[in-house]
């Protein structure tokens, strides 16, 4: 979708494609298909689902780029009028066709355009923008792991009673791709601990949807990163907490720093986009600049701030949360050195948004982040506007090893399972997700903060402190209050 992921798990980036020129053609299309009624209203004849032929505008934007898929009389019509407006489309924008049909023939991002136009026909004309699938499912994939990190949302070490068995995953994976589900971040746990993780990568791939893998990197070794390579795995996170052995070690456990290390380097060896994934304590607050010198000489090509959420065990490291000084020094720091950096940085704090407006850059938060120029500077705000920053319940949710669907990995409500739930009933009817869709009714500085639609605060930390998904993220600058009424609180009163 919109920059066929640089990530998070989400983080992703195909090596021979210039992403922020997708991202740039996505959103001259789609402020086309917003602004213009008549458009919005073919929409909903052409994003109707038909009952002969399937999912009508995925179809047809097939047959745009001359595949003859069999369609019925309805879905030809529709496929007529689809190719019609893009051309259109195409010509007011001065865009090149071929790029959009080279787009077009990706699947992730054909299935992600498809959801965003379903989206605009079901939802409306919204800023933030919610899909009518979610583009990406974040898979915590087993609860067993080899490591026992201090942060860890998952509370990973052995396997749940209840996981998903090899056939359930890859009925799921079935279910998946049967919703129009672009993009599938699998993650654990150590995912590589489990059998039949390439079996379930393997299917992914046969559904048409992307994958990545998010991975402490200790088991990567040359022969997993090769098969990851030969079922185009389009990325591969490393989580990596320390630069010195011994930061790492502490917060991580079992000596893990080398073995993570070479992980990163089998990785980086298959020619896979390559990211190292960093949660921000106190712990190692310090060390910033160093795991980001690290990474560049490593040779990955992504360094990722993540955002440290008080679950799971994280809940027994509340001290060792950022205070919201450092964390605005931490993001404004990422801005300069993205000026002199080959690395792309990123963060999953959406507070990430509002810094990089405030400097020359616009910010997807965790998906990309674009410098500003006079001739892209309207089509960039607007898709900053339209991801909208956090994209909990908007472009994604997560799913636990039993089948369990929350709203992001670290915001720990069940919404419904897999096995019993339909994927786009849960979208779209949880009143959990309605509440996290509506940032008019957040309050704290959220909620009239003029950057709300850029960024609209971390859900899941607002969750974590203040039981409510409409609540405050205290980390913000602008939410210090809360953070200092926090702090006043004892150190496992969650109730603010």
């Amino acid at each position: 979708m919109f920059w066929i992921l640089k990530q998070k798990h989400l983080t992703v980036s195909r090596p021979e494609v210039n992403s922020k020129q997708r991202a740039e053609t996505m959103a001259g299309l789609i402020e086309k298909w917003l602004r213009n009624p008549l458009l919005r209203k073919a929409l909903k004849f052409c994003t109707k689902k038909c009952s002969k032929c399937g999912r009508r505008i995925d179809l047809c934007l097939k047959r745009y780029t001359g595949k003859n898929e069999e369609v019925c009389i309805e879905c030809k019509a529709a496929s007529f009028l689809v190719g019609k407006i893009l051309d259109t489309v195409i010509e007011h924008i001065g865009i090149s066709k071929y790029e959009v049909m080279k787009n077009l023939n990706d699947p992730m991002w054909r299935k992600g355009l498809s959801s965003v136009l379903e989206g605009i026909a079901y939802y409306g004309p919204r800023k933030p923008f919610t899909g009518y699938v979610p583009f990406l499912i974040v898979w915590n994939f087993t609860k067993v792991c080899n490591l026992r990190c201090k942060h860890c949302y998952e509370v990973a070490g052995k396997p749940a009673h209840n996981e998903l068995t090899r056939e359930e995953a890859l009925e799921v994976v079935d279910k998946m791709g049967e919703a129009g589900v672009a993009y599938v971040a699998i993650s654990g746990g150590e995912p590589l601990v489990r059998p039949d993780f390439f079996d379930v990568a393997k299917r992914i791939k046969e559904n048409e949807m992307a994958f990545s893998l998010a991975t402490n990197g200790t088991l990567l070794s040359k022969e997993k990163a090769k098969k990851l390579k030969d079922l185009d795995c389009l990325y591969i996170q490393v989580s990596l907490d320390g630069a010195k052995p011994e930061t790492h070690n502490t917060f991580r456990g079992r000596n893990s720093f080398e073995r993570t290390i070479q992980g990163v380097k089998n990785a980086v060896k298959s020619d896979i986009k390559v990211g190292i994934a960093t949660t921000i304590t106190e712990h190692n607050y310090k060390e910033v600049l160093e795991i980001i010198d690290l990474s560049e000489k490593l040779g990955a090509d992504i360094f990722m701030y993540y955002n440290f959420i008080p679950t799971g065990r994280g809940r027994n490291i509340l001290n060792l949360d950022l205070s919201p000084e450092k964390r605005e020094k931490i993001l404004n720091m990422l801005v300069n050195q993205m000026k002199e950096r080959k690395i792309s940085l990123l963060t999953t704090a959406p507070q990430f948004s509002r810094v990089c407006s405030e400097s020359s850059f616009f910010s997807l938060t965790h998906f990309d982040t674009f410098g500003q120029t006079k001739e892209k500077q309207n089509s960039v705000e607007f898709l900053a506007e339209f991801v909208g920053g956090c994209g909990t319940g908007r472009l994604y949710f997560a799913l636990e090893p039993n089948g369990d669907m929350t709203p992001c990995v670290f915001l720990p409500i069940k919404l419904g399972n897999i096995k019993e739930n339909d994927i786009l009933d849960v979208w779209h009817n949880s009143e959990v997700l309605k509440k996290i869709r509506n940032r008019s009714e957040f309050w704290g500085f959220c909620q009239s903060c003029k950057s709300r639609n850029i960024c609209g605060g971390c859900r899941a930390r607002a969750y974590a402190y203040f039981k409510d998904v409409q609540g405050p993220d205290p980390g913000c600058i602008y939410n210090k209050r809360y953070w200092i009424k926090v702090q006043d609180c004892k150190k496992n009163n969650f109730s603010g």
